[in-house]
């Protein structure tokens, strides 16, 4: 998890630099960052589950396999992309 932190923590500043032609701010992190949406989990046990049944990950059904600590993470995943859906949303109405 701290490698992913590392490497999402530099999106901020190459956000700056490369789409709005900023300067990069001092010690700014994801959680801080006032232009992040979201951040979402890997996810990795689900993808090859939802490719197999040709669904998004947060639609997967115990009948497409997600069952145990898999429905967990399906019922996971569908909280954290509507909660990401929610927030682009919110920021094209305004």
């Amino acid at each position: 998890m701290k490698s992913y932190l590392k490497w999402a923590n530099r999106i901020p500043n190459v956000f700056r630099e490369s789409v709005l032609n900023n300067a990069p701010e001092t010690d700014l992190s994801v959680p801080d960052d006032p232009y992040c949406l979201a951040l979402l989990k890997h996810y990795h046990s689900l993808i090859p589950m939802a490719m197999e049944a040709r669904k998004p990950i947060f639609l997967l059904k115990p009948s497409d396999g997600a069952i145990g600590a898999h429905l967990g993470a399906v019922k996971s995943s569908y909280a954290d992309f509507f909660s990401f859906t929610n927030k682009i949303v919110n920021r094209i109405i305004g």
